[in-house]
């Protein structure tokens, strides 16, 4: 078991920083909650290696605070990363705030020809054999105090070798001539972007018809809240393609649509069922400008 400091409070965090800042850089991964537990995203854990210490900043702690979190984000040390594009977005949605100095090693890796994970590029590099079932807590419960020997294991594993990772390909980068590309697409893969609203990822959203995006959003927004309200994924409440085949097919009376949630969980059909018949009159309204 590695040693680690953990850190519970924005004072902890605060005292922190600048003795990571007397760092050249340090290695930075996230865990996270997406959606697979509770309703929502949420940061659950900030795991950080200076190359000699390791850290552990628990967000789920109640004295760590969006602005103790940001302290750390807006500190002027490089963060180094393997696919930072993640966790920035998860930062920016749940805290409306940026990663400063960060350095995602995945972009010089994949300007080298490299595509797979960082299990792959530890092997390709550092010749280390991940076969061994090292990575089995992807689908772990983050949320849940305190944490297993294995989980906090895992979590510190991810960032081991990130500051060796890129130091071996800087060089190789540097070697061939490719210093500017990589910051090119440094600067473009880090740049902040317009979050693609989530209605548009149910199906092809390509493919539905102009009346269907209408209702696609509203009864998507409508089983939302339902989980926000019960603090589920809101694919316990209904599942995708009950959305889609809602949109193409909208009921015409109230029997019609509890025929439908037939296939929903009992314990949310009524709220469900009143929620839906206004989401869909409201689509309908707004096709027809009336809204």
């Amino acid at each position: 078991m590695r040693k680690y400091e953990y850190i519970t409070s924005d004072a902890e965090i605060a005292e922190l920083v600048p003795v990571l800042e007397a760092r050249d850089c340090i290695a930075v991964d996230f865990e996270g909650e997406f959606n697979l537990h509770i309703y929502g995203e949420h940061l659950c854990l900030v795991q950080i290696f200076d190359g000699e210490s390791y850290y552990i900043i628990d967000p789920r702690s109640g004295g760590v605070s969006p602005k103790g979190l940001g302290i750390f984000f807006q500190s002027g040390v490089q963060k180094i990363f393997f696919d930072a594009q993640s966790d920035a977005s998860l930062v920016h949605k749940r805290y409306g705030m940026t990663i400063r100095n960060v350095y995602d090693i995945r972009i010089p890796a994949m300007l080298l020809g490299y595509t797979g994970n960082l299990l792959g590029l530890e092997e390709l590099y550092l010749g280390i054999d991940n076969t061994g079932g090292k990575k089995k807590k992807q689908t772990s419960n983050w949320l849940v105090r305190p944490l297993g020997e294995e989980q906090i294991e895992y979590a510190l594993s991810d960032v081991e070798h990130l500051i060796e990772l890129k130091d071996i390909l800087g060089k190789e980068i540097q070697e061939k001539g490719l210093e500017k590309e990589c910051e090119g697409r440094m600067r473009r893969a880090l740049a902040v972007k317009t979050p693609v609203q989530p209605w548009k990822k149910v199906g092809d959203w390509r493919r539905l018809s102009k009346a269907e995006k209408v209702y696609v959003r509203y009864i998507f927004l409508a089983r939302d809240s339902i989980a926000e309200r019960f603090n589920v994924p809101a694919v316990r409440v209904m599942e995708k393609h009950m959305i889609l085949k809602l949109a193409s097919a909208p009921p015409r009376s109230q029997d019609e649509l509890s025929k439908v949630l037939e296939e929903a969980p009992p314990r949310f059909r009524k709220l469900l069922q009143a929620a839906l018949w206004t989401a869909l009159s409201r689509a309908a309204d707004e096709l027809s400008g009336k809204s």
